[in-house]
């Protein structure tokens, strides 16, 4: 009989000298990685061309306008770093949730006191699309994430991308070893 293979969990927990680490690599999307990279390319073209206009002749409306690109390119080249090379790492320290953002080696890290996670659930993925859909990096727009938990007066999302069996996993991984679950 040909079973159906099992799905592999996309995340990673591996053991280290201070307790396990889990990692959770950001969800690849390879037409959104072309299409970033082809319009990071032209807009970058457009933005030299318009800083050597400028140092020809000041135009006030194309200092505005610089502006307004470098925004633009800062936001679509870390969206790019997001997804080429983006981790979340959760690790605990003590009793503490340590939640890391990792792009090109760089790190965020977040630290949570344990005794302050509750309602540790997955996140309802029918809930606002954002939550499930293209995963913003650093925090955008509030996060994203198929695990939810109450820190204080608000609601944090961990596991970007991934699927609610996935989630659940996650979810008994961390109950394991919150002081509070």
């Amino acid at each position: 009989m040909n079973y159906v293979p099992l799905g592999q969990a996309r995340y990673v927990i591996e053991p280290t000298r201070d307790g396990e680490v889990l990692t959770i690599p950001a969800v690849r999307n390879i037409f959104v990685m072309i299409f970033l990279s082809v319009w990071l390319a032209g807009w970058t073209v457009g933005g030299i061309g318009a800083i050597g206009a400028l140092l020809l002749t000041f135009e006030p409306f194309l200092v505005f306008w610089l502006m307004g690109w470098a925004l633009g390119w800062l936001a679509a080249s870390s969206t790019l770093a997001w997804l080429y090379t983006g981790k979340q790492i959760l690790r605990f320290r003590g009793q503490d949730l340590e939640v890391c953002l990792k792009v090109f080696g760089f790190v965020w890290p977040k630290v949570y006191q344990g005794r302050e996670i509750r309602e540790l659930s997955v996140a309802q993925l029918d809930q606002w699309p954002m939550r499930r859909g293209p995963q913003l990096p650093f925090g955008i727009l509030g996060g994203s994430g198929a695990v939810q938990f109450t820190y204080g007066a608000r609601t944090r999302f961990l596991a970007p991308g991934m699927d609610q069996a996935e989630a659940a996993r996650i979810v008994e991984w961390l109950k394991k070893r919150l002081p509070g679950a």
